[in-house]
């Protein structure tokens, strides 16, 4: 994924909802239907009469006519109540804009009509109010049961620290008319196409997240907001690969059936070292993690979703923990009961190619449900994984514990980094 820092997107959902409000607004004119043209990304370049704004898509040249409508507003606005007026002077790299015109002379122009803008100073202080409100008022955990009359959510949360015999423990999320519900598109990864949805559009089995307060003795929640989605974490075996396709066909241990894994540019793939696998691979068997392995990833202080701790869970799942990312390549070690944010580890391990991947070779996916049961888009892809493999029951799907340590969202909270 292209952004998988959770201080960088932490606050997408209300960002994002908030431009398309304000771009709503009637107060400033629209072109017509059919004439129109947006774009949302990143100012990378400020010149004389136009921007560069980075899109999903690809850079977005942008004109600025004489009569073109700048305005800034704070982060999390839900209306241009708050808008200021700017000029294009006050525009710097790194803001936050989103365009609203008509198209240009190619599809990579458009003519501008308004711009709203966030300033990238801004932004920075709101991700990290949001990060420490997460982090104080978040819970994470694995959708159980739900309860539509009553409007209940009922979550297996992670034990901190895990209790020997129990990894998680329910709690009740209760829900009102005015809780913000997101979810994670089908075959998405990316946490900026998370769209709105309500308590119908969640699954018993579903990841989790939600922001609130809860009660004292901690088995019910209070929740404000709650983001969902999907999640495999698949034990496969390489059956061919298409590289220009982007592609890997591979036999799903848990199925023994085909699944056709999409390995776009967010994609991320990595060779796990022997000492963690073997480490993972016993704490699925039920063994210790003991000791500090030298060079090591990042060490961390908690254990849950994120990190690696906890012991296998039911079905024979790998459970990797969380914990505050700590260390570094080459010191901090490793130790049951927490490692550092799972991908910030994975990002100090070898990478590998598609290319790479040889038919019959072990492999681990961590995947977005897909539209079809036979397709997946991969998040991660893992070599290196054979004692993990080993260590699991037939049947059963390998958990590398929570999203949060492998996803671009709402950071922080019971399990989070």
């Amino acid at each position: 994924m292209k952004r998988l820092s959770s201080h960088i997107v932490i606050a997408l959902a209300g960002v994002s909802l908030a431009w398309v409000v304000a771009l709503g607004q009637p107060s400033l004119q629209n072109p017509p239907p059919g004439q129109a043209a947006r774009a949302t990304g990143d100012v990378t370049q400020v010149q004389s009469g136009r921007l560069t704004v980075h899109t999903d898509k690809g850079d977005v040249q942008v004109v600025l006519p004489e009569d073109v409508k700048l305005v800034r507003v704070p982060p999390g606005s839900k209306d241009l109540k708050s808008a200021v007026p700017i000029t294009a002077a006050d525009i710097t790299p790194g803001d936050r804009a989103v365009v609203l015109g008509r198209p240009g002379d190619d599809p990579q122009t458009i003519q501008a009509i308004r711009v709203v803008v966030m300033s990238k100073s801004d932004l920075a202080s709101f991700h990290a109010a949001e990060v420490r409100d997460w982090q104080t008022r978040g819970i994470e955990g694995v959708v159980k049961a739900l309860d539509p009359a009553k409007m209940e959510i009922t979550v297996a949360v992670p034990n901190r620290p895990p209790t020997p015999g129990s990894l998680t423990h329910p709690v009740t999320l209760t829900t009102t008319a005015k809780t913000v519900f997101l979810r994670y598109a089908p075959n998405s990864v990316q946490f900026a196409d998370a769209k709105p949805s309500d308590l119908s559009g969640l699954n018993v089995g579903d990841q989790l997240r939600a922001l609130g307060t809860k009660n004292e003795d901690g088995s019910q929640f209070a929740a404000e907001k709650v983001v969902s989605g999907t999640f495999h974490n698949i034990g496969a075996t390489v059956i061919s690969v298409d590289p220009e396709a982007k592609t890997l066909t591979v036999k799903d241990l848990a199925t023994n059936k085909p699944l056709l894994v999409h390995a776009n540019a967010d994609c991320k793939m990595h060779e796990l070292p022997p000492f963690l696998a073997q480490m993972i691979a016993r704490l699925s068997s039920g063994g210790q993690a003991g000791g500090a392995a030298a060079g090591g990833p990042p060490s961390g202080n908690t254990a849950g979703p994120g990190g690696l701790g906890g012991g296998g869970g039911p079905g024979g799942a790998v459970n990797v923990g969380g914990g505050s990312p700590g260390g570094g390549p080459g010191g901090g070690g490793m130790r049951r009961g927490g490692m550092g944010n799972l991908s910030q580890a994975l990002d100090n391990m070898p990478t590998v190619a598609l290319s790479d991947f040889k038919r019959g070779e072990p492999v681990v996916i961590f995947s977005s449900g897909g539209a079809s049961p036979s397709e997946v888009t991969a998040i991660y892809i893992l070599t290196g994984v054979e004692p993990i493999l080993a260590a699991q029951p037939k049947g059963g799907e390998v958990n590398l514990g929570g999203w949060s340590g492998l996803l671009g969202g709402p950071s922080g909270g019971e399990g989070g980094p």
